[in-house]
């Protein structure tokens, strides 16, 4: 039982705690005490009296002072400290607990190394806390606690963890850093041991000023899951598991992602996730880059980045300026060919129209015309994965197909301009009219045949027949004319007619492929 008298308070000062009121007890080297207002202690009075624990619950400290080395462990519950805590270059081998406490003036722990685990969960720092160069040297036991633990913690002044050192797991889950939170330098030394438990947890975490995890390692995952960061934050030279970062349902402002040693490739994965204001991925090499169901509400910036795969973008909103080479969004059909699954046809096309959309807001057409392109690719695959496709969509699908094999969709003017060439020709070949050609006519089909394999050898041809029948006859490359002749057969006016038809779409198509932001709707 714990009891106040005024000769146990002589005992108490005795082993360096000074107060006037106190319940308390002292059982086989263990202090308790409750309730009290204590105006100083002193643990290396309690040293010499042969102290191991000192639990101290709901009071008040005034003044607290550590030996060089403290081996009794310390429990504080739901305790207040009136003034600075100044506990640098210590070593504390045991346990140090300090759960729900509140800390009204600077606390320094700076380049002290605690053995043992410790606690300063839902702990309220109103002032500056200080754990730099600080050596969390507890070994990682088993899932059920975690060796430092800051879960719930308030720091309302600024924070550093600056070339800190965590030995084992860390929890920041659930704190609020209303002010500058500096984790340069510190490494994370926790390893993955299984799929149980975060090594190093920051989910739910507030981060209220500036933020610095600038040159950190860690060497177990890390989850940022549901964290906000409400002003600048900077991931710099981050070294990490698998080299991989994995921010899910997180809330930026200010953010950027830079490397400045050149060494480090991470991939950056992005979920359910916001970017308030300005992101920048400045001077990295990223090897993975995916963004689900993520928000760009502010201008985005890949200044210097090489992306060694292209990004993969699902169900993302682009309300800014999206700086991105055009290289790294950039899809051939046969690259969305291989996309076999109809949903994320849907989702490819989606993401070409939004991003066409963010490039025709800010003026850059051309770039809006490609993806305009990559839109109709994705169009023209979505219809013909569809099942039991209706009318409309047959003809939109052979469409589609035609103005792509005609003119890559009114971009590519040279491609028109070959189909000119060879419908002239094949136009003059099944004429018949200019029989110094029929030597070739055989050839020429056979190039017909391998149409892609021997692409210029079958424009030659084809321009040389046009040169002939310029020279001979050059009316019969103007159609209507000979519709008027008398001397035509049946096959002749057929053939003229639908070769009418045909010139008329590409000499469309020619005048519309030249205009160059034709394609890029109003």
């Amino acid at each position: 039982m714990i009891r106040k008298n005024k000769m146990n308070i002589e005992e108490l000062q005795k082993i360096g705690i000074d107060t006037k009121n106190a319940f308390f007890n002292i059982t086989d080297g263990t202090i308790n005490i409750k309730g009290s207002y204590i105006e100083k202690i002193s643990f290396d009075a309690m040293h010499t009296s042969n102290i191991k624990e000192i639990n101290i619950e709901n009071s008040e400290i005034s003044e607290i002072y550590f030996p060089k080395e403290n081996n009794i462990k310390i429990n504080f519950l739901d305790c207040t400290f009136k003034n600075q805590i100044i506990a640098r270059d210590l070593i504390f081998t045991n346990e140090v607990y300090f759960v729900n406490c509140e800390f009204e003036k600077m606390v320094d722990f700076s380049m002290t190394e605690f053995k043992g685990r410790v606690s300063f969960s839902i702990a309220k720092f109103k002032d500056e806390a200080r754990f730099i160069k600080t050596k969390f040297l507890a070994e990682q036991q088993n899932n059920e606690i975690i060796e430092n633990d800051f879960e719930e913690a308030i720091f309302g002044g600024n924070v550093s963890f600056s070339s800190t050192e965590f030995k084992g797991r860390v929890s920041f889950s659930i704190a609020k850093f209303k002010d500058e939170a500096r984790f340069i330098k510190t490494k994370f030394l926790a390893e993955q041991q299984n799929n149980e438990i975060i090594e190093n947890d920051f989910e739910e975490a507030i981060f209220g000023g500036n933020v610095s995890f600038s040159s950190t390692e860690f060497k177990g995952r890390v989850s940022f899951s549901i964290a906000k960061f409400k002003d600048e934050a900077i991931f710099a030279d981050i070294s990490s598991i698998n080299n991989k970062l994995d921010f899910n349902q997180v809330e930026f402002n200010k953010i950027k992602f830079v490397n400045t040693t050149n060494k480090q490739q991470n991939s950056y994965f992005f979920s359910n996730s916001t970017f308030k204001s300005i992101v920048n991925f400045e001077n990295l090499t990223i090897n993975n880059l995916v963004f689900y169901n993520v928000a760009f509400e502010n201008i985005v910036n890949f200044d210097n980045t090489q992306l060694n795969n292209k990004p993969i973008f699902e169900n993302c909103t682009f309300s800014n300026q999206f700086n991105i080479e055009h290289k790294y969004i950039q899809y051939s059909f046969e690259d969305i060919e291989k996309q076999k699954d109809y949903n994320k046809l849907l989702d490819y096309r989606d993401l070409f129209r939004k991003l066409k959309s963010n490039r025709i807001a800010h003026h850059n057409l051309i770039d809006a015309s490609e993806l305009r392109v990559q839109e109709l690719y994705t169009r023209e695959l979505e219809l013909k994965c569809k099942e039991n496709k209706s009318l409309k969509e047959k003809i939109e699908l052979w469409q589609l197909l035609f103005y792509r094999k005609l003119c890559d969709h009114h971009t590519d003017l040279l491609l028109n301009l070959k189909w000119l060439v060879y419908v002239i020709a094949l136009y003059i070949l099944l004429l018949g009219k200019i029989f110094i050609i029929y030597p070739v006519c055989i050839m020429v089909w056979l190039v017909c045949i391998c149409i892609y394999k021997t692409n210029n050898m079958q424009f030659i041809l084809s321009f040389i027949i046009i040169f002939i029948t310029i020279c001979d006859s050059p009316k019969l490359i103007f159609g209507v004319s000979n519709l008027f002749l008398d001397n035509l057969n049946w096959w002749q006016n057929l053939v003229t007619a639908v070769y009418m038809i045909t010139l008329g779409l590409i000499l469309f198509s020619i005048q519309k492929t030249a205009r160059k932001n034709s394609i890029v709707p109003s």
